[in-house]
């Protein structure tokens, strides 16, 4: 009776009765047996931390190690903040869109705070989208893109706003608003791929002055890196108000990643949406192209002032849904001349172009292309077609036989004999639109010695995106395809600048919002590569 009717256990059986079966002994037995063993296993563990304990601490931290993993929250760069204009608006209020560079594996959340004009403070959550989504959104190889954030704000153009992961102004950061430049409005704007250890001055001139024909009155220019000499041409050129030079420093070395070998092709993308929101307030068009692209008669001979113009509007007659236009372009064979070591602006002309006689020719299949967007009906810009569209417009392709951009690429010295072509007549116009400018805008500088305009520091790079572009048929690719991944030996002793960019963050939670400061020209290295950016402040110990 001491142990038999210790534990009863409740049964209903068949006839709906109660009964009482007792648990038998056996059962605590086993109970004790099972706890006496879980003692014995406690005190060999606890034995056994104490004798590592006290013999070998690193073997008890390795132990633990092994329960540990990385948590690494949101780590935006915003590299851009303007003003949504109201002709872009079809709901009422003030709106900024920020333009920023984060890890496109993760979602990204961002709120903004800002002042009406009694001080009273707003709170709104971004509408977020990726710059090329839908792209290259399906693998990670480049796993950090662009990205725009557009924000309601409490009053129009403000100066600055706070912006922060989560709602609460406490854990926010400071961010200017560039404000809009206000200007006379342009037909035709071109929207120029970031310099990155740029020495081909020749080619920059033969760029710009056919842009100029062509109709275009502004070309915008990001610099990275680039020769003094290069950098001497491009000012005098914003002195006309010609051009205007814009910084693009370096994305800033993160603690764990170096986001500028995981953004597709050195930031093309998302400097051409930069250009872009820079330029709405006073664009019309937007041609989006490298300075070797050129969007030429499809018979060069028949060009004349404002072509490009004349060809764009009649196309936006033709097509009044179109919010873009695509345009293949066409590898055009090109000899730079072999001049000496120095030259001057006053001895240089264009007559290199009579070598000029082979392009390749239209054909069926979609060859790589270029984007002139009409300014407030696009948001975003991929390096080969338009991204975000607005308010209903799309994309038109044009056929190859109504117009094609001239790829005069330093490489393309010797292609296929596909197509007859005369620069002679170009040839002509830029000589002569390029002397009258040696004696006016360019007159202070035509004398300066100059080093030779060169393409060797492109030797490299042409090489491994060649190599990483083979990867692409194996299926199995070890880095993203931008040059600043790849190794470029020094070959020349030129004198070079570089923007340099100096950034700031703010930590709150897990997550760090980075933004830069300032940025400014200064000497580069002797191999013309861009300078890494500098932290001038933060509210946290560990970096981002």
């Amino acid at each position: 009776m001491k142990y038999r009717n210790f534990l009863l256990k409740l049964f209903i059986n068949r006839n709906g009765c109660l009964s009482l079966y007792p648990l038998t002994i056996y059962t605590l037995f086993g109970a004790r047996i099972i706890f006496k063993i879980c003692v014995v296993l406690c005190g060999f563990l606890v034995g056994a931390a104490i004798y590592y304990r006290t013999t070998n601490i690193w073997a008890l931290k390795n132990l633990a190690d092994s329960f540990l993993y990385k948590q690494i929250g949101l780590r935006p760069i915003i590299i851009g903040t303007f003003n949504r204009m109201k002709n872009e608006q079809n709901v009422d209020g003030h709106f900024v869109v920020m333009q920023f560079i984060g890890d496109s594996r993760m979602s990204h959340s961002l709120y903004c705070f800002s002042n009406d004009e009694n001080g009273e403070t707003s709170i709104s959550r971004a509408h977020i989208q990726r710059i090329h989504k839908g792209k290259r959104a399906a693998t990670d190889v480049c796993s950090w893109s662009g990205h725009i954030a557009e924000c309601h704000v409490a009053q129009a153009f403000p100066k600055s706003i706070r912006v922060s992961t989560v709602s609460n102004i406490n854990h926010s950061i400071e961010i200017a608003v560039e404000p809009p430049l206000i200007n006379e409005r342009h037909k035709l704007v071109v929207c120029i791929a970031p310099m990155y250890t740029y020495t081909d001055w020749q080619t920059m001139l033969l760029g710009i002055e056919t842009w100029l024909i062509l109709g275009a009155t502004k070309l915008i220019v990001p610099i990275q890196s680039a020769t003094k000499a290069v950098y001497t041409i491009l000012k005098q050129y914003e002195k006309a108000g010609l051009v205007v030079i814009r910084h693009w420093p370096k994305l800033p070395i993160l603690s764990d990643v170096n986001p500028n070998g995981l953004v597709l092709s050195r930031g093309i993308e998302e400097s051409h949406v930069n250009c872009l929101f820079y330029v709405k307030p006073w664009a019309e068009m937007v041609a989006f192209t490298d300075i070797d692209d050129l969007l030429l008669p499809v018979d060069p001979a028949t060009i004349y002032q404002n072509n490009a113009v004349d060809l764009l509007q009649n196309f936006l007659i033709e097509h009044p849904q179109a919010g873009s236009f695509l345009f293949e372009h066409k590898d055009v064979q090109i000899v730079l001349p072999e001049g000496n070591n120095l030259t001057t602006l006053a001895n240089f002309n264009f007559n290199f172009l009579e070598k000029t006689r082979w392009k390749s020719t239209c054909k069926v299949w979609r060859m790589k292309t270029r984007v002139i967007a009409i300014a407030n009906r696009v948001d975003t810009v991929n390096m080969h077609e338009t991204g975000i569209h607005r308010f209903g417009y799309v994309q038109v392709h044009i056929p190859c036989h109504k117009g094609h951009f001239y790829h005069m690429r330093h490489s393309h010295r010797e292609i296929g004999h596909e197509s007859l072509v005369s620069m002679t007549f170009l040839m002509n116009k830029v000589n002569k639109a390029f002397s009258d400018r040696i004696n006016s805008e360019l007159l202070e500088i035509s004398r300066i010695p100059l080093n030779r305009s060169s393409t060797e520091s492109f030797e490299d790079f042409d090489s491994c995106i060649k190599e990483i572009n083979r990867e692409h048929l194996t299926l199995v690719v070890s880095r993203c395809m931008t040059p600043h991944v790849c190794y470029s030996r020094s070959k020349n002793n030129m004198a070079c600048i570089t923007s340099a960019g100096y950034y700031k963050f703010s930590h709150s939670s897990n997550d760090f919002i980075i933004a830069l400061v300032r940025s400014n020209f200064t000497n580069s290295n002797m191999d013309c590569e861009s300078s890494y950016p500098q932290y001038l402040q933060g509210n946290y110990f560990y970096l981002p």
